[in-house]
Order: C-alpha cells, then structure tokens, then sequence
C-alpha cells in the first residue's frame, strides 16, 4: 500500500521534547492591541469632531452638508443637560460619524473657527484703533480722510466725554460708543469694497 503523508500537525513534539512548528503561529494578544488602540483613538477623534459640531450654531449647522440623522442627533444633544445622558449622546453621535466623509465637515467647521478669529482680530483692531484715538485727536482727522461722510464733531465730543469718564472713572458710554462708530466705519469699507466685485458678477 503505498504510503500518503498527511498534513502535518500545526506543531508537534519530538522523542526528545523538543516543539516543532511546521505552520504560520497564531497571531499573538499583542499584536492586536495596537489596532484595538487605533479604533479607540479613531472613535475619540470622531467624538472631538461632533463636539465640535454640537457648538455649532442651528443656523450654521442647517448650512453643513452632513445627513438629517446625524444633524438630529447634534441638535438633541444641544438640548441635554445631563451629564451621563450627553456622554452617551455624544457617543452615539461618533458612531454615526463613522458612515460619513468626515473630511468635508473638518474643513466647514475649520472654516466656521477662521471666521471666528478673523472676527476676533478685527475686534482687538478696532480697540486699538479707538485707544490710539484716545492718546492722540489727529488720528480723527485721518479716520476724516478715509471716511469723507464722517462726523467729526460728533466724534471728538465722544473723544472729549470718554476722557472725561477716565478721569473721573464714570460708566464707559462714550468710549463705548466710540468702538460701535469705528465698528460702524469698518463695516462700511468693507461693504464699498465688496461691491464692484459683486456687480462684476452679475455681469
């Protein structure tokens, strides 16, 4: 009869004790935890991500290209106030996550931060602008040169009034309303400059 080896066990023992493996060993615990670390990172990063969307504003989210469920779930989250019941929201919501290109999202709510710092920047310009007023009236007339419909005098009787409030520490209305009528310039040159490129376009 002739002789038909068979498939050799996946290890074996010898007279002398010794193990010999003849197949590929299991893949060790080890080596499953990096990817076990990898998901859990993955899930953390998605979670951050709605976070992130959950602080959006209704009007902002309505804009955002994501699915109705997953904007559901930001605007349910929005509406719980209890520890527990919003950790496990906010899990759910990296769940849904997972099924969605998150990349477009990352780059609207990037997008939504760099306008809130350029709203920032702007902010701390015009305090500036208003302090350097302050220190010295001709910057009065240069704020005239840029702006012809300006009111001057208006302008310096809040300059005279908001250094009177200094002085004599009173409520800060005039300095206030130094920063809206700068604000309100601001505003105006950036709508002057937007316009002959919106009347290009509709060319």
């Amino acid at each position: 009869m002739p002789f038909h080896a068979s498939k050799p066990p996946s290890h074996f023992h010898t007279r002398q004790g010794q193990e010999v493996v003849n197949a590929e060993p299991e893949p060790k615990t080890e080596s499953r935890r990096p990817s076990k670390t990898k998901a859990k990172e993955e899930m953390d990063a998605l979670q951050e991500l709605g976070k992130r969307l959950v602080e959006v504003s209704n009007d902002r989210l309505k804009k955002l290209d994501i699915p109705e469920i997953l904007a559901d779930a930001v605007r349910e989250a929005k509406r719980i106030s209890s520890f527990g019941a919003l950790r496990r929201q906010m899990q759910y919501i990296g769940k849904l996550m997972r099924d969605v290109d998150v990349e477009p999202i990352q780059e609207m709510l990037d997008e939504i931060d760099g306008v809130s710092n350029k709203a920032n920047a702007r902010f701390h310009a015009l305090e500036k602008q208003r302090d350097k007023l302050l220190a010295d009236e001709s910057v009065i007339t240069a704020l005239k040169n840029q702006h012809p419909d300006l009111d001057v005098t208006a302008l310096r009787t809040l300059r005279r009034n908001a250094l009177k409030e200094q002085a004599e520490q009173k409520p800060p209305k005039a300095y206030r309303a130094i920063f809206q009528l700068l604000k309100s310039l601001e505003q105006a040159s950036s709508t002057d400059a937007e316009t002959p490129a919106e009347e290009d376009s509709d060319r």
